[in-house]
Order: structure tokens, then sequence, then C-alpha cells
């Protein structure tokens, strides 16, 4: 839980806001793969009866897998998140006078995530039949090596002209 003590916040007028500072170690969130540690700064205001409303810029690196060669990446992430916490009902929650800023950090992370990450714009990838990484170089296959599942199939196209 990444909890953060509120108590003295909601004692005080509404407006009324206090700083945020978190730092949490990557072996702390061991679901998000980060490469280095989680930084979180921003402030929660009190909203009086409408609850504590929390405004976070969350920044940290995550390590994936190249989409093309797998080689690993690490790719900078900075977000920013936003919830309003109350006492009761379906919102997230206040609890013993803390709320939980895990939720609301994991998914900042996952939606600020590119869809498919890459060691550099033009990775070439890996060769299909043979496996070996195209960035360093040519493989030993040739266009003539053929799927022997698409056998049938090609005997249905005319004859190439060489």
């Amino acid at each position: 839980m990444l909890g953060v003590a509120i108590g003295d916040l909601r004692s005080r007028p509404v407006g009324f806001q206090r700083e945020i500072e978190l730092r949490v170690s990557a072996e702390d969130l061991p679901d998000l793969g980060l490469a280095d540690d989680l930084e979180v700064q921003g402030q929660a205001t009190n909203l009086g009866e409408e609850g504590i409303k929390v405004d976070l810029r969350v920044m940290t690196t995550l390590r994936r897998a190249c989409a093309r060669c797998l080689r690993d990446v690490e790719l900078p992430v900075e977000t920013d998140a936003e919830e309003t916490y109350h006492e009761s009902g379906d919102a997230p929650l206040i609890t013993m006078d803390t709320i939980d800023l895990g939720p609301i950090i994991h998914e900042a992370v996952i939606l600020a995530e590119p869809m498919r990450a890459l060691c550099k714009p033009d990775c070439r990838g890996l060769c299909p039949r043979c496996g070996k990484d195209l960035n360093e170089g040519p493989c030993g296959c040739t266009d003539d090596d053929q799927d022997p599942r698409l056998a049938p199939l090609a005997k249905l196209l005319p004859p190439r002209e060489e």
C-alpha cells in the first residue's frame, strides 16, 4: 500500500493544500516492471464534504522487451493522474486518515506505457526463419526457403521467372 496520511489536511479549511512527494523503489512494485525508482510529486486538496482531491505527477523508467528484436529497452514515463477520495461510497476511500495512492499510480503508469516498445525506430527485428537478430547483419536464409505448410499453396502459383 502506498498510503499517505491526510488527517491534518481534513481538519484544515476548504481549499487547503498539502504537498505530496514519494519515492518508491522498483523492488516494491515488481508487477510494473520498473527499471528505476518511481517518483511521485503532487498535492492533496481539502474539498470539505466533497472529500480530498489528489493531483499527481508520476515519473519512472520502464524496462520492456523490444517488440521486434526482444532486446531490453528502457522507456521513460512521465504522466499525470488525479483522483478524489471520499469517506464512504464507491469511490476510492479514506481509511483511518490515510489514502492509498497505489491504484491510481498503477493505473497512470500502465496507461502511459507505449503500445509497442522499440529499441530504435528502424529496428529490423528477428529473421522469421532462423531467429537471427537482423540488426547485427543479414542471416544466411534465402528467399527460396519456404514454410513446408505452405507448399500446397505454392503449387497454385505460376512459376517464377528468374
